[in-house]
């Protein structure tokens, strides 16, 4: 046994130990706050009780995008049951399969003295373990992204049909997941063209890719017509303070953090310059998806609309410290080297046990309000007040049965009833919990605040 283990490479003992930790991260505490709206937004789009064209309709409805993210949580509930209990299960095994991912992309650029530090950075960073902790659809597009640079580099190398079938479905997932894996396949262009001239491989690549943009223009055509006719949206403008950090502080959690990564990456970029800049090399690909992730959703800005804002283009953590680790492992300063290793892997350590520690409650808290009425003698329960009360009604109504099934949720005031409770999620209804002043036979006999919640007993007279 002992001579077994001997015989085992450190190196794979290290990435073991590091996956192994980085898959607990992932794990601890993931259900320890309830879910927030747009999280229960994905809960109520992906019901397996519903058919496949509901769930479209549900997704266009509330302009959830992510419809392949919906559809693989709608498998994932027809399989382990419709619980929000275990739903953040699925966004957590994206994150896992993509740390394993991460390996086969190192493996298939060989450059194995990155391994370590990359599945490091990537496995401990609180910003992606944050996005795993949410059920939303930002951790299936790193996945998608992550096997999308894999076969691309396959195509880049081989140029086999296969390569440009699975380059193709990635792309196709990855749009139709969101649409601004659109400048992946902006990036995947520039790459091409600079390096082949008109021939077979530029002819397969623009068939392909065009076919791949007509599947997605024709899926996605009324979020589409509804993004070129809008003139306003929730994103403000960018500001001067942008351009200090480029999102590093929101990547990597803090300012300081954010601006040790910056500063690291800056400089990896100007001492591997005649590497990355290579116009065949493939890091000369990541780096230009970076730039094309700021570049044109700033030029949009200028046009139409402000569109950029960190989750986005969440996809660009991965090139941003693949080429950290490359750069940095490529120090021939030995001292200099593990001393910026060990300042980057001591200070991002720091920073995601901090968080681990702090266990702050910033979401609703809608299963203590639920408790409290359980043990109360009314089981009926009030939604109301939302400027989109239908929709809002419904999602909300959704999840409240999915931890009750007791309760009896209601989205007007039955005569009929001597009590009823009255719940307000405050962020959807201006934090406002009033009762109208028209309706003088209500009176209010008990009230609890909870984070985001107040719930109200109304005695029906």
């Amino acid at each position: 046994m002992d001579h077994n283990l001997n015989s085992i490479p450190k190196k794979n003992i290290y990435i073991f130990i590091i996956i192994t930790t980085g898959i607990i991260l992932r794990l601890y505490d993931y259900n320890n706050e309830d879910l927030w709206f747009d999280e229960l937004l994905s809960f109520w789009v992906s019901d397996p009780n519903i058919s496949f064209l509901e769930t479209f309709n549900r997704n266009s409805d509330v302009n959830a995008g992510g419809i392949v993210f919906a559809y693989f949580l709608k498998l994932f509930f027809s399989i382990f049951g419709y619980n929000s209990d275990i739903a953040r299960i699925s966004t957590i095994l994206f994150g896992v399969i993509s740390l394993l991912c991460l390996v086969i992309l190192i493996n298939k650029l060989k450059v194995k003295n990155i391994l370590i530090p990359l599945v490091f950075l990537f496995g401990f960073n609180s910003y992606l373990i944050s996005y795993d902790h949410e059920l939303r659809l930002y951790s299936s597009v790193v996945l998608i992204s992550i096997l999308n640079f894999i076969f691309f580099y396959n195509l880049i190398k081989k140029k086999r049909n296969l390569d440009f079938f699975l380059v193709s479905t990635t792309n196709l997932l990855g749009v139709l997941n969101h649409s601004f894996f659109l400048l992946i396949l902006l990036s995947q262009f520039i790459f091409i063209f600079l390096n082949n001239k008109i021939n077979i491989t530029t002819v397969k690549y623009v068939i392909s890719q065009f076919i791949v943009i007509l599947i997605f223009a024709v899926i996605s055509k009324d979020v589409i017509l509804m993004s070129i006719n809008t003139n306003e949206f929730w994103i403000k403008d960018i500001e001067f303070k942008f351009f200090l950090d480029f999102f590093f502080s929101r990547f990597f959690s803090s300012k300081i953090l954010g601006s040790i990564y910056l500063i690291i990456f800056i400089s990896v970029l100007f001492h591997q310059r005649k590497v990355f800049f290579k116009f065949d090399s493939f890091y000369f690909y990541l780096i230009t998806i970076i730039f094309i992730s700021y570049f044109i959703p700033l030029i949009y800005a200028e046009v139409k609309v402000p569109i950029l804002t960190d989750r986005y283009i969440i996809f660009i953590v991965v090139p941003i410290l693949l080429l950290i680790s490359y750069g940095i492992m490529n120090i021939t300063n030995q001292k200099f080297r593990y001393s910026i290793l060990i300042l980057i892997i001591l200070s991002t350590f720091t920073d995601t046990l901090l968080r681990v520690k702090k266990n702050e409650i910033t979401k609703p808290e809608f299963k203590k309000a639920i408790n409290y009425i359980a043990k109360s003698t009314s089981k009926n329960i009030l939604i109301d007040g939302s400027l989109n009360h239908e929709i809002d009604y419904n999602v909300i109504k959704n999840y409240l049965i999915s931890l009750n099934k007791s309760l009896i949720i209601k989205d007007k005031i039955d005569y009929l009833d001597e009590k009823i409770w009255k719940l307000c999620y405050l962020p959807i209804t201006d934090f406002n919990c009033d009762i109208s002043n028209n309706k003088k036979n209500i009176r209010e006999i008990d009230d609890k605040d909870y984070n985001l919640i107040k719930i109200k007993l109304l005695n029906v007279e």
